[in-house]
């Protein structure tokens, strides 16, 4: 069993919070989107339940609920000290399901939906910037 001696444990300790510091703020952006997306897909699911015609809008809950789900899990991973490349299939993913979430949404004249595609739109366009530079 390794035991560190003296401040090179302190020292070990500091430097990995310090790389957990600047990869956090790397992704920052990134989280931020995704955490609006999720909340505008799940503000979005619950008030198509509200509509007259909820059989129109059956298509529209389950990608929000999707959508919500998948940036809302990608956020929390963004926030822990998970490398980049480990999550850029999950990033591609995020932003296809973001655009469909977003084409379904755009069909509906509830301003819920058309809020929730604007978002979904933003979203896509954060994990494309990611998956630019990464």
């Amino acid at each position: 069993m390794y035991m560190p001696i003296g401040n090179s444990f302190r020292f070990t300790a500091i430097k990995k919070y310090q790389s957990y510091k600047i990869n956090l703020m790397n992704h920052e952006e990134l989280i931020s989107t995704l955490n609006e997306c999720a909340n505008y897909c799940n503000h979005c699911a619950d008030a198509c339940l509200e509509e007259d015609h909820i059989q129109m809008m059956v298509t529209c809950i389950r990608y929000d609920r999707m959508c919500a789900e998948v940036c809302s899990s990608l956020a929390k991973l963004l926030s822990i000290n998970v490398p980049s490349q480990k999550l850029m299939a999950l990033v591609e993913y995020c932003k296809n399901l973001c655009a469909s979430c977003a084409e379904e949404c755009s069909s509906h004249e509830a301003q819920h939906c058309q809020n929730c595609a604007a978002a979904c739109k933003r979203c896509v366009d954060a994990c494309s910037k990611f998956l630019y530079n990464h």
